[in-house]
This record gives C-alpha cells, structure tokens and sequence, in this order.
C-alpha cells in the first residue's frame, strides 16, 4: 500500500511537502483557560499577510497540531491552504490535563482511542476533512497525570493500530523520557514517534536517550527567546548533528499568540527561516542537512 500525507485537502504524494513547519497553531483559540485575547488565531486579513510572509520566506508544509478544547477549525485550515497553497497536516488529539473539555475525564481509553481512530480514518466530525497526525499529546510540568496517561495510552494504540504519526507536548521540555516509556510499554513503532519542546530541555544526555531509542526530537519553539536563547538552541543542533542524528531533528517555532506574528512585531512564523536557520548555515551546517531536517524527516514521519 502506497503511504500518503493526510492534509486538509485530502491524501497527497510525500513530495507535496517542502520545507514543513512540524508544530504550529494557525487558527487557534485558548482564551478560555487563560482568560485573554492574546491566544486566538483565526482566519483575518493579519492570518493571511502572516501566512504569505511565511511562505514568502520558504516554508511549504505546516503541521498544525491544534485539537480538541484549543479552538481546532479544520474548515477554516483548508480554506487557508487553498488560499495559500500551502498543504497543512490537522490534529486529533487532547492537549494536556489543564486544557482538557470536561468530558475527557469521563472518557474512557476505549472511547478516546475510538475518537482518535475515526478522525484519523474517517473524517473530524461531519467535514469529510481527515486528521493527518494524532498531536499534540501532552504531558503537564514534570509529571503525567493519571488523566494524561490514559490519553497518551489512547493515543498510542490509535498510532499502532492506523500507523499514524504521533507527536507530544512536553511542558518546557519535561518528561520527554517518561512518555518514551509509555510508548515502549504500548510498543509503539518508535520511527513514528516525535518528542515534542525538546529545544526548552538543554539536556543534551536525555536528547541522546530520546534519540537512541528511535524517536525523533522536536526543536520547536524557535524564537521564543524568553524561554531560551535561540544561540543555545543552535548550539545543542550542531551538537546533536556532530553526533549524527540528522534524520531524527525536526524544527518549528510553535506561535500560539496574536503578539507572536509578524504583522504584529512579534517573530513570526517566518523566523525559522529568516533568523533560525541562516544561524545554523553561518555555524557550518550545509544545505543538506538543512533539507533533511525541513523536508525529509517530515516527509518520511507524516507518511501512513
């Protein structure tokens, strides 16, 4: 059977893909858990000078991992991508405990697990649009709640049992390990996982656990230089390209806010491609290896 991207505009060839933003939100609302305006993104004349900048600068694939209780639109993602024509990969998934709708507690694995296969397999609701990665799975600061786990343990027998990528949230880069051991224990085909926030860890010996195992890691918070500094961030890649990991590093920038856009003095979307990466070329890292970290390794990861 032939693999394919799942897209909001229906299965593509690998090859749609160009260099692929691998954590993004771009129609978003979270303003009901943090009780500000701040966190909404949605279709506006700001969305699409954003997206034109962004593909402008090179980008051409994002992943968007909005899901269910953040403000997923996957209507409105497809009509961004036509506008655009960029292809953009939709979510299903449960974020992390704070961000849960209510009825997730009541939910059992079986009913979560279902929920995640239908959407994965049959469409998100009554759109016919088809999620293309079960994302962002989420674990809170230093700890897997009892809720969090019975999603994750969802998540990765819906992951085993279509062969859907699968992607986490790890809150300022924690327990990226422990949710390794949750797919170990599932056995999970570990070539399909990705451990998101990785770049907010710093700690080079957990990216190499991470790595050894099979996994890919996420530097995916590009720009957000409040959490790190992004010449840290360059640091640990040429680290962890030293050591030959190329294949398994995949990058973004993970805006989440109106003040993060461009339009609006923020970084933007963009800012993997104008600041990131010629960062990372200025360093000595060569084109291709840039192009396996922005198109090879999603190309390869998102197809099922």
């Amino acid at each position: 059977m032939t693999k394919t991207i799942q897209t909001v505009t229906g299965k593509q060839e690998p090859q749609v893909l160009g260099q692929t933003l691998i954590h993004e939100h771009v129609v978003l609302d979270l303003s009901h858990i943090r009780q500000d305006q701040d966190p909404i993104l949605q279709e506006s004349d700001e969305l699409n000078e954003e997206l034109s900048r962004l593909i402008s600068a090179g980008c051409g694939g994002i992943v968007e991992v909005t899901n269910h209780g953040m403000g997923r639109d996957v209507i409105a993602l497809q009509n961004l991508s036509k506008k655009h024509g960029v292809p953009i990969v939709a979510a299903t998934g449960f974020y992390k405990q704070d961000y849960y709708p209510p009825h997730v507690f009541e939910m059992t694995e079986d009913e979560i697990y279902e929920l995640f296969v239908q959407e994965l397999t049959q469409g998100i609701g009554n759109t016919g649009i088809c999620a293309g990665i079960i994302s962002e799975i989420g674990s809170s600061l230093n700890a897997i709640t009892v809720a969090e786990e019975k999603v994750f343990r969802a998540a990765a027998r819906a992951q085993k049992d279509t062969g859907a990528p699968l992607s986490t949230h790890c809150e300022l880069g924690t327990m990226g390990s422990e949710q390794l051991r949750l797919f170990f224990e599932c056995d999970n085909d570990l070539s399909k996982i990705s451990i998101g926030h990785q770049d907010l860890n710093g700690n080079r010996n957990e990216y190499e656990f991470l790595l050894k195992a099979g996994v890919y890691i996420q530097f995916d918070t590009i720009g957000k230089n409040n959490y790190r500094l992004n010449d840290e961030r360059v640091e640990d890649v040429l680290f962890l390209l030293e050591k030959g990991y190329v294949k398994q590093l995949m990058l973004s920038c993970d805006i989440t806010k109106k003040s993060y856009l461009k339009v609006n003095g923020g970084f933007g979307y963009e800012h993997l491609f104008t600041e990131f990466l010629p960062a990372l070329k200025a360093r000595g890292v060569s084109d291709k290896e840039i192009e396996t970290m922005m198109i090879d390794n999603p190309r390869r990861f998102l197809s099922f």
